[in-house]
Formats: structure tokens, C-alpha cells, sequence
């Protein structure tokens, strides 16, 4: 392990906050100097170094003379957003706990905008182990991560990275969910993928686990998942060469029986409810309505522009045209006129509704929206760089960058409040948020075989 130490000045305490031992820095190569330190008594003390990285004892901590060392240490910890400290002597216990501040250093492709944070936590570890803790204590701030500490190690701020449940996956894009089951679709994997690479098949895996399960044969460039309690319907978009007609198609849970249950336009969305499953048709631009074990669609929307994305409440389906249209529209389920909630949008993707707003995130020019159901102006949630997929459970939406930071990020509707909770995320698209459970999202790759369905939980 490469140790890089700080020059520090010894420097008695006078009490908490009275004294700041300056330092002169870091240095990138190896420890220069006598070993760093600064002493401490039944006072306290307090340390601030130049790259932000701030050691608080306070009073009745130590009950004599303590000499304590700082050295910056090369770390390799997997969510890494700062460097990595020992202090010591190691393992030094407190009577009561000091506070550390440990800074935030990662370079970011963007800048984060007002009131947006990354999700970040203090981890510890002993000088000669990998296994780090996430300390309880967490106050973060764009420049670092505030905790609280009773014994000397290891420390460093860092992201939980999320865990992959499926891997080295050809461009996994649609997603859902229920208790049990996480579905997606996706072109397969290199040794499994179909002769023909426009197929794909649908796949659950349970969540926590990585035991992936294909519940259908090959189909047609699968494009869009919903789920019900004894099936799982699918957008089958069909194929040109050879013809293969689009299809909106359902497999049973139990028995993993396949069936079609209409052929039509070219399609791109499905949702559902009790009674009847809607899609959305980028060929004839309509949103359909049909029972849910088939039967004759109705038009519910014409002119739908390219429907990729649904949403729903009780009463109506919500949607966006893309860069078609551009525009955010909504329909009565039970039919009537279209209601176009917003226009001249910089190609509108993901959406979300709730009891007020419907939410919206644009591909063209990263904005996140929200606008009153009932109509009105919009309001900025949200300035990314390429917005893509949208979830909403609660008070927080999700939504998915991939460009800039390529992050995952959870907005805090109440607070005004947005957390990163993933960088370098590669080509993040679709996202689910089901209550009580983690959060989904497919990471679609930069080429073929390189995708990944993973899951998000917060310590």
C-alpha cells in the first residue's frame, strides 16, 4: 500500500474548535518529512488539512497526551468519490467519538447543479483489510462526508454501487416487476443470443439473487414489459426480414404458456390494469385499449406521435410522443378527447403521474418537468444532460441520465432536494421503484453484451 503523507505541524489544544493545526498538503509520492502528527489532551483539538479533510476531538475524548497521525493512503474501495486516510496509531480507541470530515474529490464529466448531491457515505476498514463498514453517521454536502468515529483506521467517502442481477446481457431495455420477480427482456446473453440478433426472450430473476430464468422462446425484438398477478405481457415489435408481424403478447407465470394476442402496427408500450392492457403504436401513432385476454383494440388516441412511454392513474393514460411530437398528452381510459399537457418539449421520454402532476423527463434537453394534471405551466424539477427512463414511489421520482455523469438520481419532491445515487452508469434507461423494494434499472451498454439489469438499495 502506497502511503502519502501530510506535513503536519505539532500543535497542543487548547480546547475544541480554539485550535487549527495547518498543514502543508499532500504529497503524490512517498511520505516526506518526520511522521505527521498532532497532539491532543483531555481538551480536544481540532485538524484541518488543505484538501478539506478535517479531524474534530472533542473534550474528554482522550484522557492524556494523544500524538495522532494522518496519512493519505493509495485505496482501491469499488464507489470511491474521495481519498483514502489511516489514522492512527491504529486501532486508538475514544472515550467519546471525534467527527471527521472526509472530502469529496471525484471528477465529475458535469458539474452538479443547486441543491444536488451525491450519495455518499463514510466506510472504514483496517489497514489490512478489504471489508469496509458504512460508519451511522452521514451528513453530506457537495465537498465531503461528515461522520463520527470511536476507534483509528481506515476511512474514505464512497457511493454504494448498485449489484448487478444480470449480466453481459445484449441491450436489456424493458423492465417490471412484482413481489416476487424482476422481468426484463433483452437479446440475450453471447451464449445464449438467437441466430437472429433483432430476437430477444423475456427473463425473471428474483431479486437479491442472480439466477436469471428465460420464460420464453426466442421473439421478435421485445420491447416493453408489464406485468399482472398470473401474467407477463410483452410489446413484441416484430420483425422485417423475415416479416414478422408486431404483437402484443402474454406468457403465464405458472405454466410459461405463450400466446398472442393481437398483431398490429409497430408496437412500443404496454401497461395495464384490472380490466384492460393499452399500447402504444409508433407505426399507426395510436394508443390502444383492449381487454386483457384479447379482443378487438380500440383507438383510444390517435396522432399519439412515438407512444415509447406510458403511465396511468385511475382514470386516464398519460404518455409522450417523443421527438414525433414532442408533446405530453393524457386520455380518459374510458375514451374522449386527448388533452396535450405540454409542447414544443426537447423529445419527451420517460413519464410518471401522481394525485396532482405528471412528471417528464426530456432525451433532447435533459430537463425533468412536472405539470398539474388539471393543466397549467410546467416546472423545472430537474437539468440533466440526456434524461431517459422515470419512476415515482411516494414523494421521490428516478430518474436515469445517460449522458454527462451517465448517473441514476433521486429527487426529493418536498424538499427540493436531488441525490446522485449512481455515477458511470452505461447507457441507463429504464427504471422501476415498486413499493418496498429496491430500485431497478437496466444499464443498456456501449455494445452488444455488455448489459446489465442491477439494483439499488440505500444502507
Amino acid at each position: 500500500m502506497k502511503r502519502i503523507s501530510f506535513i503536519v505541524l505539532a500543535c497542543a489544544a487548547s480546547g475544541l474548535g480554539s485550535v487549527s493545526c495547518g498543514g502543508a498538503g499532500a504529497d503524490d509520492g512517498a511520505a516526506q518529512g518526520n511522521e505527521p502528527q498532532f497532539s491532543v489532551d483531555a481538551q480536544g483539538g481540532v485538524f484541518t488539512s488543505d484538501d478539506g479533510f478535517k479531524i474534530e476531538v472533542p473534550p474528554g475524548a482522550v484522557s492524556a497526551a494523544t500524538d495522532i497521525t494522518i496519512e493519505r493512503v493509495e485505496g482501491a474501495r469499488e464507489g470511491r468519490v474521495g481519498p483514502m486516510y489511516l489514522l492512527g496509531p491504529e486501532g486508538q480507541t475514544f472515550d467519546k467519538p471525534i467527527t471527521l470530515t472526509l472530502p469529496i474529490t471525484v471528477e465529475l464529466e458535469a458539474e452538479l447543479g443547486e441543491n444536488t448531491f451525491l450519495d455518499a457515505y463514510a466506510f472504514t476498514a483496517p489497514a489490512d483489510a478489504d471489508d469496509f463498514t458504512r460508519l451511522g453517521r452521514h451528513d453530506a454536502s457537495p465537498a465531503g462526508v461528515i461522520t463520527e468515529t470511536p476507534h483509528f483506521s481506515r476511512f474514505q467517502a464512497g457511493m454504494v454501487p448498485p449489484a448487478a442481477m444480470a449480466s453481459q446481457h445484449a441491450y436489456p431495455m424493458a423492465l417490471a416487476a412484482d413481489e416476487t420477480y424482476l422481468y426484463f427482456a433483452s437479446g440475450g446473453t453471447e451464449a445464449t443470443a438467437p441466430a437472429d440478433s433483432n430476437d430477444g426472450y423475456i427473463y425473471r430473476v428474483r431479486p437479491g439473487t442472480t439466477e436469471v430464468e428465460a420464460m420464453t422462446a426466442a421473439d421478435p425484438d421485445p420491447k416493453a414489459l408489464w406485468v399482472n398477478a398470473s401474467h407477463v405481457y410483452w410489446a413484441s415489435g416484430g420483425d422485417n426480414d423475415p416479416i414478422i408481424p408486431s404483437a402484443l403478447k402474454r406468457v403465464d407465470k405458472s405454466t410459461l404458456e405463450m400466446e398472442t394476442l393481437v398483431e398490429i402496427g409497430y408496437l412500443l408500450s404496454v401497461i395495464g390494469d384490472e380490466s384492460s392492457v393499452y399500447f402504444g403504436d409508433g407505426d399507426g401513432h395510436n394508443i390502444y385499449k383492449m381487454p386483457l385476454d384479447g379482443g378487438a383494440p380500440v383507438v383510444l388516441a390517435a396522432d399519439a406521435g412515438a407512444p415509447e412511454y406510458l403511465a396511468q392513474d385511475a382514470e386516464n393514460i398519460y404518455w409522450t410522443g417523443g421527438a414525433t411530437t414532442n408533446k405530453v398528452y393524457k386520455v380518459a381510459k374510458a375514451g374522449g378527447d386527448v388533452t396535450v399537457i405540454a409542447e414544443n418539449e426537447g423529445e419527451p421520454a420517460g413519464i410518471a403521474v401522481d394525485a396532482q402532476f405528471v412528471y417528464w423527463a426530456n432525451t433532447g434537453d435533459g430537463g425533468v418537468f412536472k405539470a398539474p394534471i388539471a393543466g397549467g405551466a410546467k416546472t423545472l424539477i430537474y437539468q440533466g444532460g440526456s434524461m431517459g427512463g422515470l419512476a415515482l414511489r411516494g414523494s421521490t421520482l428516478f430518474s436515469t441520465d445517460m449522458s454527462r455523469n451517465r448517473s441514476v438520481q433521486a429527487h426529493d419532491l418536498v424538499k427540493n432536494k436531488t441525490t446522485v445515487l449512481a455515477l458511470g452508469q452505461h447507457f441507463a434507461w429504464r427504471i422501476i421503484a415498486p413499493e418496498g423494494q429496491d430500485v431497478f434499472w437496466t444499464n443498456g451498454g456501449d455494445y452488444r453484451f455488455e448489459g446489465e439489469i442491477v439494483s439499488y438499495s440505500a444502507p
